[in-house]
């Protein structure tokens, strides 16, 4: 092992989380998870640790036996996930994945995740510090939902969201109602949400006793799927990254 990949200097290169991630591997998280199961290699040897740091240039890093080399161009699409594809960036088996609707020519990888059944706002980056920043639950990044659920509840049972429902143990979610309507025996209702719990929307509903029976992602940081049809994306415009980078970094 390098003198470089295991410096006791702090300020010496990158940690192997963020190299990996920068490098379009995925996100910092997807990248700690990788690392730990010691599919990564710093100059022949395995590290199994997410702080080890490496130096561009200097570091030899594979992932899966393959070089790994940090990304200069960075890519930014906003996408309108249907319903029925998976959101990752590999299937064994065989099922429609986001990235296959994407243009190939560069690494990239979605930004958290919808369900299956979940359509709306997606994105989509090779740029592992944006990436990170935007799934962080610290972070507080508010992503509108359009929820529509069994059943009418009452006002005051909406509002229980917003002083915080406990969907597992230790958990408490919290979100805003923005506005609600009944729609015959079902229920229109618009959220936003500023974590990132798994299933997180499904989750509360279900505890309130009214199932989600469809779900679409509105917003995503403020970037809607507006004017594009479900399969369809676009890549985020210069002010749009600016704009971005500006709401994760001013955290």
């Amino acid at each position: 092992m390098s003198e470089s990949a295991n410096s006791g200097d702090a300020k010496a290169g990158i940690r192997l989380n963020r190299f990996l991630a920068m490098a379009g591997i995925g996100s910092r998280r997807v990248c700690d998870e990788l690392i730990q199961k010691g599919m990564v290699q710093v100059n022949g040897v395995i590290q199994v640790e997410p702080a080890t740091r490496v130096v561009e240039g200097r570091d030899q890093v594979e992932f899966q036996g393959r070089p790994v080399n940090l990304v200069h161009e960075t890519h930014y699409y906003i996408f309108n996930k249907p319903r029925g594809v998976i959101t990752t960036t590999s299937d064994p088996f065989g099922r429609p994945i986001v990235v296959d609707f994407l243009p190939g020519d560069a690494r990239i990888y979605p930004v958290g995740r919808l369900d299956f059944d979940t359509t709306g706002a997606l994105l989509l980056t090779n740029d592992g510090d944006v990436a990170y920043r935007l799934t962080h639950p610290k972070f507080q990044i508010p992503k509108v939902y359009q929820v529509l659920v069994r059943g009418n509840p009452p006002e005051a049972t909406l509002r229980r969201v917003e002083a915080g429902i406990e969907i597992e143990a230790g958990f408490v979610a919290r979100g805003e109602i923005n506005g609600f309507w009944y729609r015959g025996g079902n229920t229109e209702v618009r959220l936003t949400l500023r974590e990132g719990k798994k299933r997180e929307v499904k989750r509360i509903f279900r505890t309130l006793g009214h199932p989600v029976v469809r779900l679409h992602r509105e917003s995503f940081a403020a970037l809607t799927v507006t004017g594009l049809k479900p399969g369809e994306w676009r890549e985020l415009t210069p002010e749009e990254v600016r704009e971005l980078k500006e709401l994760v970094h001013g955290h």
